[in-house]
């Protein structure tokens, strides 16, 4: 039982790590913080995000499962809905990434930039893009998962012949 305990804290550990940036916090004008704010808010960025940090995990603990097949269901079950939770929040708090995001919109793109943004987004074409976003990271998502699950057995055996022949493993 410890090893399925200790399998579940490092998935756990290994998903937030993964997931978590350090974006220093930066002064930003708040009538720029206030546009970028709305900007993420048209665009449905949190809860595209909370999706796309979601399917993400939920593709790990799959894989994790996968080594370890001895893990009981609810196990797993109970991960992926504590995590799916707290991805959600972590959209939509107050101290949550969101914060972060903002500033890194204000690092890379000017007030005038994202008020054209905030025009597009109302153009039909952006309101487009902005429905069909969903759908293409869920798609997305499972190419990439795909690709993986067609080409990772021979990455894996490249990169052992590396290490084999670097003398790092025998």
């Amino acid at each position: 039982m410890p090893k399925r305990s200790a399998m579940i804290g490092v998935l756990v550990a290994v998903v937030l790590v993964a997931l978590s940036g350090s974006a220093s916090a930066q002064s930003v004008d708040p009538r720029f913080r206030a546009d970028i704010e709305r900007l993420l808010e048209v665009t449905r960025a949190a809860a595209l995000g909370a999706q796309i940090a979601t399917i993400a995990s939920n593709n790990m603990i799959d894989a994790m499962r996968k080594a370890q097949p001895d893990v009981p269901d609810r196990a797993v079950a109970i991960v992926k809905e504590v995590l799916s939770a707290e991805f959600e929040r972590a959209f939509s708090g107050p101290n949550g990434i969101l914060t972060a995001i903002v500033d890194l919109y204000a690092k890379h793109f000017t007030h005038e930039e994202v008020t054209a943004l905030l025009e597009f987004y109302k153009s039909p074409v952006g309101r487009k893009a902005i429905a069909v976003m969903p759908t293409l990271a869920q798609e997305s998502a499972a190419a990439g998962n795909a690709w993986a699950m067609a080409n990772m057995p021979g990455i894996a055996s490249k990169v052992e012949q590396r290490l084999r022949a670097e003398g790092l493993i025998k």
